[in-house]
């Protein structure tokens, strides 16, 4: 079975030494009855034995023992196979290309992560192991049944098949409505988590009761799924009960009618109620348990469908074979150039035929209307996406023969999203570096992006909690904080895009000041409509409607591209309209 529960979920030594200790347990259970019989039948009014009293005392220890035992083993395996399987599934969600979530909820996402492992390890800890007990405790009952006295455990081989016949169409139809409640309760959780993470735009456009319509309509969904699963179960478990009390009271009136005819010991028939009681559980596990392969079986697929995404490697149309034979060390003198690139997403054509080149220690802007492609060039340079056509170069090799993360390593970003985590503004600084950095190189990369002041008035310093996407921030500390990571990455591309956009004009020329002088020799490619980003650039590149228009210094473009003239003297009255309303 491709794409089967066992595929995931292995039953290994641990599993199977915890089962076997388990089946000890259940001898101990099944020796149980026939000591009562023994001890029952043993004694008459003038004499007791106590000796089987003392062996059933020992017995009921033994049980006690083996279970805790072989269920101890049997979960902690469980356990950590599902933290193995999560952590596998997170490893391979990280690495799935942008599109994937650009397809998928976020909060489905995590359901398959959290949900649907805890259903897999209920399957592999409770429901595999009962499953075994419950047939060797019949199998195992059944045979001593039948030695004790055929007739009346025939009167059970009758009855307990009725239950599975009962129980197995439920199961089917239950297993239908799992699959349908485990998909809607993802889809809550999507919902739900969407919503919370944008609590403000749902306030500030008081969407409220829109966000709780459709909530709701999930709702109802969930819920109504529940009810007829809850049907199900108001159908079987009264049923199974309703059966075991009809199975006692006829082995109570066969048994004591045989008792009373001398045809069977008071002993033998007590021995007989307490098989029956033992019974009864086991039988219903094995009867249950279609429904519990199905419903794991359902959550297998869900988390192969994300283990069977390729991965962004596997995406990248990598050359492995030209990968090692390149020294990586050459990048250090590097040009970086993008070669009749094309992009479309879906079937919607958003770059074409784009030419651009990047020095090294140039400051490079990319400016132009909204929606031209520009971050769109961003996401192909930094291979968030993979190019339909073209090639992007360093050095003239092709960037897809070089391995992803060394490529990534060649740039720091700064967005014009929010893309600061939960955590400290030290955990931030320092995500994703390989070597972590010294105090200095913290301080100095504070300074440079303006943060430092800032730093230093919070009661913990770099170590004080920032709050979920840095809520705890201003919007242009988050994006100082944004810099200053991309500083200490030390990486020879920096990207700003927008990135200075809720920084006012004084501090923003100095970031860009500190950026220039620092030494270090970086390209900055700079996204930005502010004219003060982009009129001291080496080289600008104007976009529209997803094509290069032009490129040169601020002053050349004025005079040979009208549009560019014209998207100047614009950004020229929005900037003397909001230095006015300052």
């Amino acid at each position: 079975m491709k794409n089967g529960v066992f595929k995931l979920i292995k039953i290994n030594r641990s599993i199977v030494v915890g089962i076997i200790i388990n089946l000890f347990a259940i001898v101990m259970t099944v020796l149980v009855p026939l000591s009562v019989k023994e001890f029952i039948d043993s004694n008459n009014e003038y004499s007791m034995n106590f000796n089987w009293a003392f062996v059933i005392f020992g017995l009921l220890i033994l049980q006690t023992i083996f279970t805790s035992i072989g269920t101890y083993l049997i979960t902690s395996e469980g356990e950590k196979q599902i933290a193995k399987i999560r952590i596998n599934v997170k490893e391979h969600i990280l690495n799935l290309p942008v599109k994937y979530f650009d397809a998928n909820n976020s909060g489905a996402i995590s359901s398959r992560v959290i949900n649907d492992a805890t259903l897999l390890r209920n399957f592999l800890t409770i429901n595999i192991p009962q499953m075994i007990n419950g047939l060797t405790a019949i199998l195992t009952s059944m045979a001593i049944l039948l030695y004790l006295d055929w007739k009346l455990a025939s009167l059970l081989f009758i009855i307990f098949p009725l239950n599975v016949l009962l129980t197995f169409p439920m199961s089917k139809l239950s297993r239908k409505i799992s699959m349908e409640t485990q998909r809607s309760l993802s889809n809550l959780i999507g919902i739900t988590s969407e919503n919370i993470s944008n609590i403000r735009t749902i306030k500030l456009n008081t969407a409220e009761q829109h966000t709780l319509s459709k909530f709701t309509e999930e709702g109802d969904q969930l819920k109504n799924l529940s009810i007829k699963s809850n049907l199900i179960f108001a159908i079987v478990n009264p049923s199974q009960k309703l059966f075991a009390v009809c199975l006692i009271i006829l082995v109570v009136l066969y048994g004591g009618y045989r008792v009373e005819q001398g045809t069977l010991s008071t002993g033998t028939m007590i021995s007989f109620m307490i098989f029956l009681f033992q019974l009864i559980g086991p039988v219903n596990s094995v009867a249950d348990f279609y429904n519990h392969y199905m419903r794991a079986q359902g959550a297998t697929e869900k988390i192969n469908e994300i283990l069977e995404e390729n991965s962004e490697e596997e995406n990248s149309k990598n050359d492995f074979n030209k990968v090692d034979t390149w020294n990586f060390q050459v990048a250090q003198a590097s040009t970086l150039k993008l070669s009749n690139i094309c992009f479309s997403h879906g079937q919607r054509s958003i770059l074409h035929d784009i030419n651009m080149e990047f020095k090294k220690g140039e400051k490079i802007a990319i400016v132009g209307p909204t929606g031209s492609g520009k971050s769109t060039l961003i996401n192909l340079i930094t291979r968030l996406y993979l190019v339909d056509e073209g090639e992007i170069l360093l050095n003239e090799r092709n960037s897809y023969n070089i391995q992803l993360h060394q490529w990534r390593n060649l740039f720091g970003v700064v967005s014009q999203e929010n893309s600061i985590l939960s955590g400290t503004i030290y955990d931030n600084l320092v995500l994703g570096l390989k070597e972590i950095p010294n105090d200095s190189d913290i301080h100095e990369a504070l300074e440079m992006s303006c943060l430092s002041n800032d730093v230093s008035k919070f009661p913990n310093g770099i170590q004080t909690s920032i709050g979920e996407k840095g809520m705890n921030l201003s919007g242009g500390q988050r994006q100082r904080l944004q810099i200053a990571r991309a500083i200490l990455k030390n990486a020879q591309y920096l990207i700003l895009d927008e990135a200075t956009s809720s920084l006012d004009s004084f501090t923003e020329k100095t970031i860009i000041k500190n950026l220039s002088s620092s030494g270090s020799k970086k390209t900055v490619i700079s996204i930005a409509h502010r004219l003060s980003t982009i009129v001291d650039a080496d080289r600008i590149y104007f976009i529209d409607n997803g094509t290069i228009k032009d490129s040169g210094s601020h002053t050349e473009l004025l005079k040979k591209v009208p549009k560019y003239k014209r998207f100047v003297e614009d950004q020229l009255i929005k900037d003397n309209v909001i230095t006015n309303v300052g």
